[in-house]
């Protein structure tokens, strides 16, 4: 099967298994179920070629897959959805749906992933105002992902959508140079022509 079916399936049926999904609790359950699905079917290839021999019976594939779950307190929907891909040969794109899974929950819940950069931690207060201004100018939910970097020397950096916000001291101090070197360059042309 190559890759663009298998997104395409990938993707199906990451869309009917949210169908299954009655609230936010469940989606990031499932997620973080399908993300140690995929981390296991990645570091054990025994156990994807396990899942996709034709010769094992699908009740044996059943039964191990069914001791993960109870591991991981799987809800009864994914149990069988996840049969359902063993025993139609599918198990070979778990990981693409896992991915596929995992991209869309933000949008989703209606929710934008934004970088934040700033040259220390920023104060509880500081990030609950900001967390409110990008909801109101985005109109999502906000989840922050914090970076701390001394080399911007305060202010902040703010990336969402691919764009990039540069408040950044380092930056206007940048600015600043460049315009006192232009005026600089001026003055300088003005006093030559004298």
């Amino acid at each position: 099967m190559n890759i663009i079916i298998r997104n395409r399936l990938a993707q199906r049926y990451a869309e009917a298994l949210k169908s299954f999904i009655k609230d936010e609790k469940d989606l990031m359950k499932i997620n973080e179920i399908y993300q140690i699905l995929a981390h296991l079917l990645k570091n054990e290839p025994r156990f994807l070629t396990f899942l996709t021999n034709p010769v094992i019976p699908f009740e044996q594939k059943k039964k191990i897959l069914n001791q993960i779950f109870e591991i991981t307190d799987s809800p009864e929907y994914f149990k069988n959805f996840s049969n359902f891909l063993i025993k139609h040969n599918r198990a070979g794109i778990i990981r693409e749906i896992s991915k596929v899974f995992s991209e869309k929950i933000d949008p989703w819940l209606n929710r934008i992933e934004v970088e934040v950069t700033t040259a220390t931690q920023l104060p509880e207060e500081s990030e609950k105002s900001l967390i409110k201004t990008l909801e109101r100018f985005t109109e999502k939910k906000v989840r922050l992902v914090k970076h701390i970097n001394p080399g911007i020397l305060g202010g902040i950096i703010v990336n969402f959508y691919g764009f990039s916000f540069d408040f950044s001291y380092r930056t206007q101090l940048e600015k600043l140079k460049e315009e006192i070197l232009k005026k600089e360059i001026i003055i300088n042309g003005i006093q030559s022509a004298d």
